[in-house]
C-alpha cells in the first residue's frame, strides 16, 4: 500500500514538471515571437507614395514625379500608385506617359475606385493621344490577330465593331442597349465582337489596337483595316455613323 502512494506521488510530480517545462517552452517560445518583428509593408513603397502625392498636392511636380516613379518601381501592381504617377504626368503635360499609367492603374486596379478615376482622367487627355489604332496598316494587324473572318450572305466578308468594355464601367452598360439595336439591325453585314479589358488573355488585343479609355469601339471594313472609331459613350448616332461608315469603305 505504502508503495502504490509513493508511486502516485512520483507520477503526480512527474506530471507537474511536465506541464510546467511545456508552460516555460510556451512561454520561451512567446517572447521570441515578440522579439522578432513581422516582416514589415514595404516601408519605401509606402514612403514614396505618400511623398509623392504630398508634393502633388503642394504642386511639387517634378518631386512628385520623382517619388511616385519609385513608389511604381517598388509595387508595380498598385492601381494607386499608378494612377498619381499620371496625375502627375498629367500635369507636367507629358500625356503619352499619362495615359500609360492610367492604362495601368485600370489593368491593375480591375474595377477598383482608382481604376475608375484612372478611366475618367484618359478621358480629359487629347484626342490625338487616346485614339485607337487606325489606317491601312491594321489590315496586318486584324490578320494576325484573327479577327474578320465571319462571312456574310453569298459568302462576303463581314465588317466588324469590336467593343471594349468592362462590368463595372457604367458608360459601357449604356452602349450595350445600343449595340443590341444595331446587332439586330445589322447583324447580317456586320459582325460584333466584345472584348472585356480585365481579362488577361485579351491584354494582346488592346495593347495592340492602342486602346486606352472604355467603352471605345472600334470599326474595321471588311478588309479588316480600321476606318474609324468612338471613345465614351457616343450614344445611337455615333455607332449608327460609324457603321454606316464601315458599310460604305469595304476595301
Amino acid at each position: 500500500m505504502r508503495f502504490i502512494q509513493m508511486f502516485a506521488r512520483t507520477k503526480k510530480r512527474m506530471l507537474v514538471a511536465s506541464l510546467s517545462l511545456a508552460t516555460g517552452v510556451t512561454l520561451i517560445a512567446g517572447s521570441l515571437a515578440m522579439a522578432i518583428p513581422a516582416p514589415p509593408v514595404n516601408g519605401q513603397f509606402a514612403r514614396c507614395l505618400a511623398q509623392g502625392k504630398s508634393c502633388l498636392k503642394s504642386g511639387q511636380l517634378q518631386k512628385a514625379v520623382i517619388s511616385l516613379e519609385q513608389a511604381v518601381k517598388e509595387a508595380p501592381a498598385s492601381c494607386e500608385a499608378h494612377y498619381y504617377l499620371g496625375e502627375a504626368y498629367c500635369k507636367v503635360k507629358a500625356f503619352v506617359k499619362a495615359k500609360q499609367q492610367y492604362r495601368a492603374a485600370i489593368r491593375v486596379g480591375k474595377g477598383s475606385v482608382n481604376a475608375q478615376k484612372a478611366n475618367q482622367a484618359l478621358m480629359a487627355l487629347p484626342k490625338s493621344v487616346i485614339a485607337p489604332k487606325s489606317g491601312p496598316e491594321t489590315r496586318m494587324l486584324a490578320s494576325v490577330l484573327g479577327i474578320g473572318k465571319h462571312r456574310g450572305p453569298g459568302g462576303a466578308p463581314k465588317a466588324t465593331v469590336i467593343d471594349f468594355y468592362a462590368s463595372w464601367c457604367h458608360p459601357c452598360k449604356q452602349l450595350d442597349t445600343v449595340l443590341e439595336k444595331m446587332k439586330a439591325q445589322y447583324g447580317d453585314q456586320i459582325s460584333f465582337m466584345r472584348v472585356d479589358v480585365d481579362d488577361p488573355e485579351n491584354e494582346r488585343l488592346i495593347d495592340q489596337y492602342e486602346v486606352s479609355p472604355i467603352p471605345t469601339l472600334v470599326f474595321l471594313n471588311s478588309e479588316g483595316e480600321v476606318v474609324t472609331f468612338s471613345v465614351g459613350y457616343s450614344g445611337e448616332p455615333g455607332v449608327t455613323a460609324g457603321i454606316k461608315k464601315i458599310l460604305s469603305n469595304q476595301g
